[in-house]
């Protein structure tokens, strides 16, 4: 087989392995390598502005806003470098593509081509590249002694043709346009896709690596939420015990309670009529002493001291309770006593009502209770 038999895709790809100067030294060899390389000539011409326009996009935006400011940044050489390319692209973008668009001719210098790609990537690989006068100086040589060149030796007569009107014949891979870029955005686009492909796959493989975290939490979560019910059911029943036992012993404290206020009640009442049965029986030599709890009652008007306070203050008459026949002795002792004693009873009365009426010294009201009390 021969080299040009084969697919158009391979030749250009066995190309893409030459420097831009030597592709533009091999269109010497014949009309099918003239086509190919002018192709190729026009391709890396283009991918180049490409190129350089995207670093000195990327170096702008990251370079402050002010001019003074921009001086001392660790970008302005690269921001001075780019800048400088981009007057001699557009310089040599003015001088051939007037010609390339008409099918007169293709990029002629690719040794320009070589040196603008050396210097984007000393910008782009370089964190402190040199001045830009040291890196530009070949390519400003190169640049100009092509642009002189094609200006006095080439680019009179395609003007004379021009001007004759005599347009040559449009060739399938002559321009840059989709025909021409065809091969290199199928490899870009292969490119793309296998970045792409390998940025899924990692995603992927880091979702399932979340996945299988957070399931294995969720497995951890419900088997805490589960103990934690079945905890919650415990205690629920446990209060349901404890508040029976405690309704349980409330109702035993309150049975106890009747009790024990049934039992104190009966042993007062039982108290009471031991109490009233034995005062029946007493004596009625105590009565006395009945009479002389019931005198403290009555005001202290009588002494010295509230004689001036009180002058006016009349004493009360004590409430003294007569002894009745029921009270006394049973029907068992004689009338004789009973009636022996109601008459000391009432003479005690008598003379205690006396001395209340008089309103005698204290002095004497002693001496008349020591009397009573010998009595």
């Amino acid at each position: 087989m021969a080299f040009l038999d084969l697919p158009t895709l391979v030749i250009e790809n066995i190309f893409s392995y030459l420097t831009y100067d030597e592709i533009a030294k091999n269109r010497l060899v014949s009309k099918s390598f003239n086509e190919i390389c002018m192709t190729l000539l026009n391709r890396g011409f283009l991918m180049i502005e490409r190129r350089h326009a995207l670093a000195l996009k990327s170096v702008k935006a990251q370079l402050p806003r002010r001019e003074s400011e921009r001086r001392y940044h660790p970008l302005a050489r690269h921001c001075d470098i780019l800048t400088s390319i981009e007057t001699r692209i557009s310089m040599l973008n003015m001088t051939y593509s007037k010609f390339i668009d008409n099918g007169l001719c293709c990029f002629i210098p690719g040794r320009v081509i070589d040196e603008i790609r050396r210097v984007l990537h000393i910008v782009e690989s370089s964190k402190q590249p040199p001045r830009a006068h040291e890196v530009l100086q070949e390519l400003r040589d190169i640049s100009s002694m092509a642009i002189e060149h094609f200006d006095d030796k080439i680019s009179p007569a395609f003007r004379k043709r021009l001007q004759e009107g005599a347009q040559v014949a449009a060739r399938p891979t002559h321009t840059i346009g989709e025909g021409a870029m065809a091969p290199l955005a199928v490899h870009s686009e292969m490119v793309q896709l296998r970045q792409r492909s390998l940025l899924t796959a990692k995603l992927s493989l880091y979702l399932r690596a979340q996945y299988k975290t957070l399931y294995k939490r969720m497995v951890d979560y419900k088997r805490i939420a589960w103990m934690q019910s079945r905890s919650i059911r415990e205690l629920t029943r446990r209060q349901k015990d404890q508040d029976a036992t405690i309704a349980d012993l409330k109702k035993r404290i309150e049975q106890e309670l009747t009790h024990t206020n049934q039992a104190t009640s009966s042993k007062g009442i039982a108290a009471a009529a031991a109490s009233n049965d034995g005062s029946s029986g007493q004596p009625l030599r105590h009565f006395g002493s009945q009479i002389k709890l019931d005198l403290s009652v009555l005001p202290i008007g009588t002494s010295k001291r509230n004689s001036k306070s009180l002058p006016n203050i009349k004493p009360r008459k004590p409430l003294i309770k007569l002894p009745s026949l029921s009270d006394d002795e049973p029907s068992t002792s004689t009338p004789r006593k009973t009636l022996s004693k109601m008459r000391c009873t009432t003479d005690e009365i008598r003379y205690l009502s006396n001395i209340s009426k008089k309103r005698t010294n204290p002095g004497d009201e002693e001496v008349e209770a020591k009397k009573m009390k010998r009595e």
